[in-house]
């Protein structure tokens, strides 16, 4: 089985509305992205639904580790 890359979902429900973040999939492919993302969450009537690849995400602020790289050498 090959392993993919995750990808947000984020939709909106109205054109008025911000796109939220609605959860994520596992995908090989962007093509496969969109599949599982409209199948997966279609409990809604969305009017947009967008995929992005966890790697294009650009931190704005970072989330600091729980555990540091030095604890967990020792």
């Amino acid at each position: 089985m090959a392993t993919g890359q995750l990808y947000e979902v984020f939709a909106r429900k109205a054109r008025e509305e911000p796109l939220a973040h609605v959860g994520t999939v596992n995908a090989t492919s962007d093509d496969f992205a969109r599949v599982y993302a409209r199948t997966t969450y279609d409990e809604e009537n969305w009017v947009e639904m967008v995929v992005v690849p966890r790697p294009a995400l650009i931190a704005v602020i970072e989330l600091e580790p729980l555990v540091r790289a030095e604890e967990l050498a020792s």
